[in-house]
């Protein structure tokens, strides 16, 4: 999937507000932190983002019926949508439990503890704040983060009125995209399961 670094973004920030530069020691960390608070923002604004969602990992069940949020060369767990007693979404259909989430992981319901080892989890992947150095910045978002980052500082500078007129933009460019991923997802049988299965189970 495409993505853009964090370079460009603060370059295209930059050009936004007809600045070659910000001021390394007071507006370049505010930036980043805009960015980071914009991101999470996107982030959690959609359950199926491509680049985002795990269909169908084999986890580990730890003590107590848990699948935690960490496991060995795998990636953390953000949110837990939907779990199987084995891999789903291939040709038959296969057990689905209930579970709870609290600061642990995912609790799950109605299973053999002695019987059972692993489970296959559908999960969102755990957001991770952004850097300077950062070079995975989603193409996806590279706009909506651009005219929303830029509104911050606007607004941080005084200036509401051409900050909400940026605002609107941001919105704007994160509906299309949101609307890009969910058309994408209503094609497939994973996209409607995810998002239909009822209130998303997030890392607390």
């Amino acid at each position: 999937m495409q993505t853009r670094t964090y370079a460009q973004l603060l370059n295209t920030i930059e050009a936004l507000a007809g600045v070659d530069s910000f001021d390394p020691s007071s507006e370049e960390t505010k930036i980043l932190s805009f960015v980071n608070r914009r991101a999470f923002s996107a982030y959690s604004a959609c359950s199926v983002w491509p680049r985002f969602i795990v269909v169908g990992e084999e986890r580990t069940v730890d003590t107590g019926q848990v699948v935690p949020y960490e496991e060995t060369a795998k990636n953390n767990i953000g949110e837990f949508n939907r779990i199987h007693s084995q891999q789903p979404f291939l040709n038959g259909s296969v057990y689905e439990y209930d579970f709870y989430v609290d600061s642990t992981g995912a609790h799950i319901l109605n299973i053999t503890p002695t019987a059972t080892t692993s489970v296959w989890v559908t999960y969102k992947k755990e957001f991770v704040d952004y850097t300077v150095d950062s070079t995975d910045i989603p193409f996806e978002w590279f706009e909506f983060l651009a005219h929303a980052c830029y509104a911050d500082f606007l607004r941080m500078d005084g200036q509401i009125e051409s900050a909400l007129y940026e605002e609107k933009a941001a919105k704007e460019y994160l509906m299309w995209s949101l609307e890009k991923a969910q058309s994408r997802n209503n094609k497939s049988n994973i996209g409607k399961r995810i998002r239909t299965y009822g209130t998303t189970q997030r890392r607390g």
